[in-house]
């Protein structure tokens, strides 16, 4: 009996080793929560938003999270990082928001909130303008293209969905838009979230292809 027990502690062991240097892994950050991406976020203001989850394995599973991080003042670029179990069934439910943001004060949040509310009633990026017996916002000329890396397409936000997001920030409650338009089953994340062929947004993975993507992407 001791044996077979020696054997699988053993068998796990090297799993776990395995894993840990798997060429997959090497050069990937690992994170426990979202507050951990702020060591990744070198300029600000800036916003993380979870584009999707990810495993790999079957008997131990290593798990991914690929974010969006989109700048004020520069563009967008995408990160995947090593997560724990915990964390990444906990996020399930929010993909298509951010799930990190650090204003030009270095404050931070990792409350999920609509991707872009931290650029909200912000004078130096836009304005709140009238149209239909409501005030909406519109960024300036020179940040026009934010709505485009956040995802929005012809979404605009009103001012009742900014005032909604700050009380849910005061109550540490995270906000998924006034008609749940954001997260996992949200519309706006549904329509513009790039998605897998099956649509799939927390799946089984061949990490390797996905790996050599992202690095001819991001390191040549």
């Amino acid at each position: 009996m001791n044996k077979v027990i020696i054997y699988i502690l053993l068998l796990v062991s090297y799993l776990s080793l395995n894993r840990a240097i798997a060429p997959d892994n090497l050069g990937l950050e690992y994170i426990r929560s979202s507050k951990d991406l702020e060591k990744l976020i070198k300029h600000y203001p800036a916003t993380a938003i979870l584009e999707r989850i990810m495993t790999k394995g079957y008997i131990i599973k290593t798990y991914y999270q690929k974010y969006k991080i989109v700048y004020a003042h520069r563009s967008p670029r995408d990160i995947i990082v090593r997560t724990r179990r915990r964390f990444a069934e906990s996020s399930k439910q929010y993909v298509g928001m951010s799930l990190f943001s650090i204003d030009e004060d270095k404050k931070v949040s990792t409350l999920a909130m609509p991707p872009g509310t931290i650029f909200l009633n912000n004078e130096k990026f836009g304005q709140w303008y009238f149209k239909s017996s409501q005030y909406f916002w519109k960024f300036y000329r020179s940040y026009r293209r934010l709505p485009i890396y956040l995802g929005w397409g012809s979404f605009r936000p009103s001012k009742e969905f900014f005032e909604t997001s700050q009380v849910n920030k005061k109550e540490k409650k995270p906000f998924m838009g006034l008609e749940q338009e954001f997260g996992a089953t949200g519309e706006i994340t549904l329509q513009f979230l790039p998605r897998s062929q099956k649509n799939e947004i927390f799946n089984s993975i061949k990490f390797g292809n996905l790996f050599k993507k992202y690095l001819k992407t991001n390191y040549n």
